[in-house]
């Protein structure tokens, strides 16, 4: 079985199930949907007896959360009159998922044997070594999601969010991707420039200190305080002026690892001159975004 027929069964009929039950809800004809994704409305009658399309979707390893945001971005797209653009934001996703290793456990399940397979990551970014190419398909995903959500803007700093995604093994600043300019504010959204590697010196600096491979930056208030407790999140706090030096934060979290551990959120109280931030940390760039998301949903609810 080739990556495509992984796709084709776990993202794209239940990602087209998934949109034509909701544009069905929002009232548009069958004919219509059918118009919209591109196939016959026999088949969008079938596409709307699916029972849970998302299940499908999480063998891949995308949560309902990721899900949702997005279907909220081709939903955008389709209700402009953007077919072809929603087609091509569809197209360009299970490509990401597949080179940032989403589609691997699944085929491997499915009786493919090659274990060490990297055919995904180098049909994506075929001139990068796969450990880079996987790094930078999982950043460009996430960056995706966080252009589509609602409300991350709003825990976006004055200093501006990034997000940073280090290859595996890596040792040095340069082998750590994140956003040239980092997460721009437009219209209420976030914006994010093609994501390169060597682009956010501080926050390759605070990841490599962790020994996490992915993190997101965003505020640190009140409203952010009382989501993390909200959701559980436990975290440690340090303030940059015990800190003295080029980069506080990446000082103090390697610190608290020499000490026995970071915790998955780390908060810099600030000082003079200097805003309060706070860190999350992860496995993958996907996973620090959604956990930023849910405590932008839970903060300004």
């Amino acid at each position: 079985m080739l990556p495509l027929d992984i796709g084709r069964e776990l993202y794209v009929t239940p990602l087209r199930a998934a949109l034509a039950k909701e544009l069905s809800s929002r009232g548009w004809s069958q004919r219509e949907v059918a118009k919209a994704l591109g196939v016959t409305q026999a088949a969008v009658s079938k596409l709307l007896k699916w029972g849970k399309p998302i299940e499908r979707m999480k063998l891949l390893e995308i949560d309902e959360l990721e899900a949702e945001l997005l279907l909220n971005s081709l939903l955008e797209q389709l209700e402009m009159g953007r077919a072809e653009k929603a087609a091509a934001l569809a197209g360009r996703y299970w490509l990401l998922v597949a080179a940032s290793g989403g589609a691997c456990r699944a085929h491997v399940s499915s009786g493919w044997g090659i274990t060490t397979c990297t055919a995904c990551m180098r049909s994506v970014y075929p001139r990068l070594a796969p450990a880079k190419a996987e790094a930078l398909a999982d950043l460009e995903r996430a960056a995706f999601l966080a252009e589509s959500s609602r409300l991350l803007a709003k825990v976006v700093p004055e200093v501006l969010s990034n997000i940073a995604r280090a290859m595996k093994g890596a040792s040095t600043v340069g082998e750590v991707a994140a956003i040239p300019g980092r997460l721009a504010k437009v219209g209420g959204r976030v914006k994010a420039r093609p994501p390169a590697f060597g682009a956010s010196r501080h926050l390759a600096e605070v990841l490599l200190s962790s020994g996490y491979t992915s993190c997101i930056n965003i505020k640190y208030d009140k409203a952010v305080r009382e989501a993390l407790g909200a959701l559980g999140l436990g975290f440690l706090e340090f303030s940059s002026e015990d800190f003295p030096g080029p980069n506080p934060a990446a000082t103090a979290i390697g610190k608290m690892r020499e000490k026995g551990g970071v915790p998955r959120v780390v908060a810099d109280r600030g000082g003079l001159g200097i805003e309060p931030v706070t860190y999350v940390l992860g496995a993958t760039a996907v996973e620090v975004v959604l956990i930023a998301e849910k405590i932008a949903r839970t903060a300004h609810a």
